[in-house]
């Protein structure tokens, strides 16, 4: 049985995982030379940065030749194929996000996956015609790259280290 498995892209998980270790310099930064204030906002970024990236390494979808599963952080959803009953796209500009509705609910992925289109292409491969709407294979011709949000992730990352360096200069 072969199994297609897709993840976020490495281009965007690299950056958000430096901001997390970043941000975690700044807390343990904090510590010894901030403020109150500065302890607990650092803490509490430093919390949900790490929640967001653990989050976004372990989401994957896998596509089996009988089975689509969803898999998210400790926990996974699993579908026979005549289970998945529509699949749609809603485009936002450079942000496309395809909706897989199934008997059990409705689940989403963006093209900030790896290989979204190939993804799209295999899922529609997998289901029948009136099931895949017409706005997806549109779309198949001309896939649009989302590159914004992983260019503004490095700017974060630059952001985070300036920061931290004049913190650390101002001590």
């Amino acid at each position: 049985m072969q199994e297609n498995i897709f993840k976020i892209r490495r281009a965007f998980l690299i950056p958000l995982w430096a901001i997390v270790v970043l941000f975690f310099a700044l807390l343990v930064q904090s510590l010894f030379i901030g403020q109150l204030w500065e302890k607990i906002v650092s803490a509490i970024f430093f919390a949900l940065l790490l929640a967001i990236a653990i989050e976004a390494s372990e989401r994957a979808i896998i596509v089996a030749d009988n089975k689509l599963k969803i898999k998210k952080f400790f926990r996974q959803k699993e579908f026979d194929w005549e289970k998945v009953t529509n699949l749609g796209i809603v485009e936002l500009g450079k942000k496309v996000y395809f909706l897989i509705s199934a008997t059990r609910g409705l689940y989403f992925f963006s093209n900030m996956t790896e290989r979204h289109a190939q993804l799209v292409d295999l899922l529609m491969k997998k289901m029948d015609e009136e099931r895949v709407e017409p706005q997806v294979r549109e779309y198949l011709k001309r896939p649009v790259e989302r590159l914004s949000l992983i260019v503004m992730s490095y700017v974060a990352v630059l952001t985070i280290a300036v920061i931290i360096i004049m913190k650390y200069l101002q001590a």
